[in-house]
């Protein structure tokens, strides 16, 4: 009798959904999968979207479907593919023990479930581990170029009203230049209201009675809110504001300076006085951050009394919370409970996590590596075509305008792949640095982290550690996987402890 079950495929971005890198492989892979095992595919899910975080529409639309229809199978082409993130794969996790789901990893040869061997849960964290290790570093790649653009000072986002984001055929990128239909509506804004004759209501008014908000873009309107923002950015006399911080652009500043903080002044002296709020507490804390509250779920702040002892604890946001505030060193005590059974990994301890890091590493060698080698091939290919377009049009064989069109193209194109190239070689450092650091980590955390400042520790404990609570003054620790596999193990000092069997022959 077959077995129902559900097949998940997922496309990293939207952008590698239409550039081609369709599905359909994953697919015909799972429905073959699906024929052989003699599964009855029930119903199919598909996701085009990021998985940095949590939230994928065609995954939830799975989990329900799965508790809902007593489903007992899933089938996926490998790990990377159904989770990048912790929040998912707890997900999972909770089929498998609630539900007895078990998930088929038909490229990796795998099946885990509530009852699969340790082992294979074991090498299964740690590919989830590495995979989203590999995505947070190529947002971090991400981040840093966008970081360099800012430092240039060039606007790296959707310019506001009054000025077009376009590309420069000169310099090869997108730069940002004023709009002449809204200049003088921006102008106007300006000139109005630094008179100080005008709210914000008559503002608009006196504007849209001139006709210059006719030429607003699509979807774009005048209203308090809008007009107010734009009254206040610094963008229109050449600065812009970048994660709280300002930079002198490269764009042209269509307001008089003068006007401009003439302006600030009329918004200044219209606002209502807000009450100082107090600093935000910059004091660097070890626990900060790492519990949630075991009573109501809410956050566990911290604090120092008396100049001198820090405390954590809940912060009741609109809640009856009973729980009392709780020494830093009676949670310190309970972290050597913790971390020691890492550093009692023994040589087949280091031999087992070594063994499942070279399985993720294939693993990454199997997907990561072949969309790498794939861009290079395409860069190889496009710098070939121009030097053919550039001999042809030397002889005449094409004609110019033809030739400026395709050089733009195909110089364009290299020079995105060039990004994306740098990304994957600076992403592949880290991961081989990240997998490392598995190894240090299960050997020397206890060490390290009694060494540690208390930043330093908030960093070890992040690194380790995930939903981890505090309940009636009770530190309750949730180990991350792999970690939690090692601790489990190391205190057992066998060979058979670490090869998940379970009988006596080895």
């Amino acid at each position: 009798m077959s077995q129902k079950a559900v097949t998940y495929v997922r496309v990293s971005s939207k952008e590698q959904h239409d550039q081609g890198y369709s599905p359909d492989a994953q697919k015909r892979l799972l429905w073959g999968f699906a024929r052989a095992n003699g599964f009855d595919v029930a119903e199919e899910f598909e996701d085009a979207e990021t998985a940095k975080v949590a939230g994928r529409s065609a995954f939830n639309a799975m989990l329900v479907y799965v508790r809902a229809h007593g489903i007992k199978h899933i089938l996926v082409e490998k790990t990377d593919r159904l989770h990048r993130n912790f929040a998912d794969y707890t997900k999972i996790d909770d089929l498998m023990k609630e539900l007895d789901v078990t998930v088929h990893l038909v490229k990796e040869g795998t099946s885990i479930g509530r009852d699969a061997k340790s082992a294979d849960k074991f090498m299964h964290g740690i590919r989830t581990l590495m995979a989203k290790n590999f995505i947070d570093n190529l947002s971090e790649e991400t981040k840093k170029g966008m970081n360099e653009k800012v430092s240039q000072g060039e606007y790296p986002s959707k310019a506001p009203l009054g000025y077009l984001n376009v590309h420069d055929p000169n310099t090869k990128k997108n730069i940002v230049i004023a709009d002449e239909q809204n200049r003088v509506l921006i102008q106007a804004l300006y000139s109005l209201y630094a008179t100080g004759n005008h709210s914000l209501q008559s503002l608009i008014r006196a504007v849209t009675d001139m006709g210059l908000a006719a030429n607003l873009p699509h979807g774009r309107t005048l209203n308090k809110t809008t007009t107010t923002k734009i009254l206040q950015s610094p963008f229109y006399i050449g600065h812009f504001r970048w994660n709280k911080q300002t930079y002198k652009g490269t764009h042209e500043g269509i307001i008089d300076p003068d006007v401009w903080q003439r302006a600030q002044d009329v918004l200044s002296g219209k606002r209502l006085k807000q009450n100082n709020s107090k600093q935000h507490n910059l004091i660097p804390f070890a626990f900060k951050g790492i519990f949630t509250c075991g009573e109501c779920e809410r956050c566990v702040t911290a604090e120092i009394k008396k100049g001198r002892y820090v405390y954590y604890r809940c912060t009741k946001y609109k809640t009856n919370c009973s729980q009392p505030p709780v020494k830093e060193e009676t949670i310190l005590a309970k972290t050597g409970d913790l971390l020691e059974p890492l550093q009692a990994i023994d040589e087949h301890g280091v031999a087992y996590v070594v063994a499942a890091l070279k399985e993720s590493l294939d693993t990454k060698r199997g997907w990561h590596d072949k969309a790498y080698e794939a861009m290079l091939v395409e860069k190889l290919r496009l710098k070939h075509r121009l030097d053919r377009m550039y001999e042809d049009r030397l002889d005449e064989k094409v004609a110019e305008d033809f030739y400026e069109q395709k050089r733009k193209e195909y110089t364009d194109r290299i020079e995105d792949l060039d990004i994306k190239i740098a990304k994957h070689d600076r992403a592949d450092i880290n991961y081989h640095e990240f997998g490392v650091r598995i190894l240090e980590l299960a050997k020397n955390a206890k060490k390290l982290f009694e060494l540690a400042t208390p930043t330093e520790k908030q960093e070890l404990l992040r690194y380790l550690l995930s939903n981890s609570t505090l309940k009636d003054e009770k530190p309750e620790f949730t180990l991350k996987k792999p970690f939690l596999q090692i601790a489990k193990r190391s205190p057992l000092g066998e060979r058979l402890a670490w090869g998940g069997q379970r009988g006596s022959n080895s």
